[in-house]
């Protein structure tokens, strides 16, 4: 009988050790990795700058990736659910669109309820939803052969490209380095899974797996064009003077160090 008690108060013990501190504040500090996938390009393309093509819609050359960092302070409400707010950036999301790479940068937040599946191990896995909005910005440049389809298959090998404004109606261009857009805000979700593993006192180390998205369009480019000789209008499928991102989903992987007070 005595052993009977003894372990159960061990296990009770063991139990308390790996859960959520309830009703404790948290903070948290996380980076890691996000890569987008099944992201859509529609593209307009010109046979020259006085006259219009059909819209094509094709999928991004080379998806969005790049590092993702977020700071959080979080809320156990009991040993099992959680309430988060964080801060999120994206310092360089680098991807390509038919004939334009993209560098973007992100800056925004969240909101995100988590259930903790408590056990007795040192480790405790749980799931999470969030609701936030990100505030965008792209620099655009000049693709090259390596990066799209459409430069690899239209020109010689040797040609380098440059990027050029091209404003509707007008056969004048003038080149130009690079382009940053304007910022675009944009509503995002994110649901996923992790691990929790108890590193000391009030320190836990997580791991965090998210599957998210954007729920709007974004339109980073407009009135731009590629060319292979500088100063020289671009002709057929290279003038492409808007470029609409649509609703991109990705992954992200990410961890870090959790401290209850």
């Amino acid at each position: 009988m005595k052993k009977l008690t003894l372990v159960a108060l061990l296990s009770t013990v063991s139990f308390s050790a790996f859960a959520a501190e309830p009703c404790k504040p948290y903070v948290s500090v996380n980076a890691g990795y996000s890569w987008g996938f099944n992201g859509k390009s529609t593209y307009t393309s010109y046979n020259n700058f006085t006259s219009t093509s059909p819209t094509y819609t094709r999928a991004l050359g080379k998806q969005p990736k790049g590092m993702t960092a977020s700071f959080i302070a979080g809320y156990a409400f009991n040993d099992a659910m959680r309430a988060e707010v964080g801060f999120d950036w994206n310092p360089k999301l680098k991807s390509t669109v038919n004939i334009f790479n993209l560098e973007t940068q992100e800056l925004g937040g969240h909101a995100t309820v988590a259930y903790d599946f408590n056990n007795n191990t040192a480790v405790t896995p749980f799931l999470f939803g969030s609701l936030g909005f990100v505030s965008a910005e792209a620099t655009i440049k000049a693709s090259n052969r390596a990066d799209s389809s459409t430069l690899n298959t239209g020109f010689a090998a040797g040609d380098t490209f440059v990027l050029q404004s091209a404003p509707a109606g007008t056969a004048a261009v003038a080149d130009i380095v690079s382009k940053k857009s304007g910022r675009k805000t944009l509503m995002t979700y994110k649901v996923g899974m992790g691990l929790a593993m108890k590193a000391g006192q009030g320190v836990d180390l997580e791991v965090r797996y998210g599957l998210g998205g954007k729920t709007q369009d974004w339109t980073p480019i407009t009135d731009l064009a590629v060319s292979n000789a500088s100063g020289t209008a671009a002709t057929g499928t290279n003038i492409a003077k808007t470029v609409t991102i649509k609703q991109m989903m990705d992954h992200s992987l990410t961890a870090g160090v959790r401290f209850t007070f």
